[in-house]
């Protein structure tokens, strides 16, 4: 008899730890499945760009993609923000700008700690553990300075960086020679983040973008610099790809509205 209770027992108690287990299961995945919606694709713009700068290229992804919510942050010069968005607490793969009030050529290392501001603001109105980032730009350049200098501290991880038309090494055509790469000339900001590299995640893909309008450059940023993003992240994230777009609409401030681009990006993130 005693035997038999003791066979109850310990079949109830094997009963209600498989309920137990399968809660959990079914609870991490359900958690999974909603982490995996939580990813936001967090974009800044170059110099003398501001908070709008991207809403064409929106507009065409989520011809692709569906509509998505927006959360735009300006940061002003004295760390405060500004936010206007249309996201809710269930908005999936929302897009985020950041944008800033003194977007000037010389403000790119203070516009870095900027987007840590910005990136603690978009915490607090949306929840995420992970984002993808794009850069046009000078927004490539403060990306970069961000995962060097300001990530560590991050609530959430990169998944994903793709920069178009960076001058990672500055604008000199002479500095910067095309098809022999190997032969540039390093700027000072370039080496200072050759130097720091090592502090990029290394889970990251990173994907450079660059344009060729005519003559081996955009019409702005020379090739070889924009392709100088091998520099800093080769062999030190988990894969980097360049990608060069060619004809009249690769100029460089249309490669954002470059309808081959934005396909590429649909078919990397999407």
């Amino acid at each position: 008899m005693k035997h038999k209770k003791m066979i109850i027992v310990v079949v109830t108690m094997l009963f209600i730890l498989s309920l137990i287990l399968s809660y959990d299961a079914i609870k991490y995945r359900a958690e999974q499945r909603e982490d995996q919606k939580q990813v936001p694709f967090i974009l800044i713009p170059g110099t003398d760009a501001d908070g709008d700068r991207f809403d064409t290229f929106m507009n065409d992804l989520m011809k692709k993609t569906g509509q998505r919510g927006i959360l735009k942050i300006n940061v002003n010069t004295d760390g405060t923000t500004q936010c206007t968005s249309s996201l809710t607490k269930n908005s999936s793969h929302p897009f985020i700008v950041i944008s800033f009030s003194d977007s000037s050529e010389n403000g790119v290392v203070e516009q870095a700690k900027w987007t840590e501001i910005a990136m603690k603001k978009a915490h607090q109105l949306y929840s995420f553990k992970s984002y993808n980032a794009l850069g046009h730009s000078n927004g490539g350049l403060v990306w970069t300075l961000f995962l060097e200098n300001e990530a560590q501290t991050s609530d959430s991880q990169m998944q994903n960086l793709i920069t178009i038309a960076t001058p990672y090494n500055y604008l000199d055509e002479n500095a910067n020679p095309y098809p022999n790469r190997a032969a540039l000339i390093e700027t000072d900001q370039l080496k200072q983040m050759i130097r720091k590299k090592s502090k990029i995640p290394h889970h990251l893909r990173m994907f450079s973008i660059a344009g060729n309008d005519e003559n081996d450059s955009d019409g702005v940023v020379p090739l070889t610099s924009a392709l100088a993003s091998r520099k800093i992240y080769k062999n030190e994230v988990d894969s980097y790809t360049e990608k060069i777009f060619d004809g009249s609409d690769a100029q460089h401030n249309q490669l954002t509205e470059n309808q081959e681009v934005i396909d590429y990006i649909f078919h990397t993130l999407y």
